[in-house]
């Protein structure tokens, strides 16, 4: 005979487990939620960017050209649409999807369904098209398939009939994720792994926007894209530094017009020393314009709260301080010989 005490322990027992379990699920919801919630806080800020992006130069040219290929693809019987941005790190490739897709929002007058998947070596096939999520039911477990942005993106496409898909930095995918890629690109308008498959429907529309930083633009961690892969983005535009006169538009918009325009003809003749632009090895990654903003902005900040020596504090808290110890000295010799700092504010800053 079974003891009735010992049928409760079991009971209790396996009570217990659930109960551990459905802790531990919560506990990993909770930090997935975690993890959303800041990719989403990051895809808000790339949003405000978006609506204070100055369009001058090479980046109008871009955001007109790619416009025109749009509005024609939207009449046409092509389902997929595939747009390589490449440039170096902080021009505003980013920026100019989330630009191109506001204007493309109030062209059609509606809200177009937006999926951003930020690229990194560590994603596989879970984090682009799906994975299993164990979830609890009453009292059972269960599982339920959380779609990647790949599978949002063709599901908003087939709702509702146009759908935008930006791979940032999609360089940043190791070469088996890539892979993944490719047969949405390559005419067959889907995406198939194992058991998960999606295929955009007849009629619908879906534009993938892929964003990179090439190898020589001095950033770090990302692959030469498949040549697969980049030779099935129907469009790629290069978006280089802005020259000169163009960037001094943009930091004079963006920190206000009341900057010190000889700080920020200095400021970018340094930049260009670190982006290759004039004679001198750097050897170091490149100052980029959202620096420069930074430090005009910083500067002006300081200047009116009058901060001791505030163009030196601006400039280290803003530029100086990103760069590695040995790089800090020569980059601050170089900022002296350009007349963006004063010898004497350097070199008091260093007793």
């Amino acid at each position: 005979m079974v003891n009735k005490s010992s049928r409760v322990d079991d009971r209790d027992d396996k009570e217990d487990i659930l109960k551990r379990q459905l802790r531990k699920y919560k506990e990993e919801e909770q930090k997935e939620g975690e993890k959303k919630a800041k990719r989403s806080k990051r895809n808000a800020e790339e949003t405000t960017q978006m609506t204070k992006l100055v369009m001058v130069g090479e980046i109008q040219k871009i955001f007109e050209q790619a416009m025109l290929i749009i509005r024609d693809f939207l009449t046409s019987d092509t389902q997929v649409l595939a747009i390589n941005i490449k440039g170096p790190t902080g021009v505003g490739k980013t920026s100019l999807v989330f630009y191109m897709t506001e204007q493309l929002s109030r062209e059609l007058n509606m809200r177009v369904p937006f999926e951003f998947a930020q690229c990194n070596q560590a994603q596989d096939y879970h984090e682009l098209l799906g994975y299993q999520k164990i979830a609890y039911e009453g009292d059972k477990l269960t599982t339920q398939f959380v779609d990647g942005p790949i599978l949002k993106a063709i599901k908003a496409a087939n709702e509702y009939g146009i759908a935008i898909l930006l791979l940032d930095e999609v360089n940043g995918l190791a070469p088996e994720a890539q892979k993944l890629v490719n047969p949405l690109l390559d005419g067959r308008d889907m995406v198939k792994y194992g058991d998960i498959e999606a295929k955009i429907y007849k009629g619908k529309k879906l534009i993938v926007i892929g964003t990179m930083n090439e190898l020589q633009s001095g950033y770090n961690g990302i692959n030469p894209l498949n040549i697969d892969l980049e030779r099935r983005f129907d469009y790629t535009f290069i978006l280089p530094y802005p020259n000169q006169d163009d960037e001094f538009k943009i930091i004079k918009k963006m920190a206000g017009e009341g900057a010190d325009s000889d700080v920020i003809k200095a400021a970018i003749k340094l930049a260009n020393h670190t982006r290759g632009k004039d004679e001198g090895e750097w050897e170091g990654p490149p100052i980029s314009t959202p620096m420069l903003i930074a430090f005009i902005s910083a500067f002006e900040k300081f200047s009116k709260s009058n901060i001791p020596h505030a163009l030196m504090e601006a400039f280290k808290v803003s530029i100086l301080n990103h760069f590695d110890e040995q790089l800090r000295k020569p980059l601050l010799e170089k900022a002296i010989d350009v007349g963006l700092i004063a010898a004497d504010d350097a070199n008091r800053d260093g007793e």
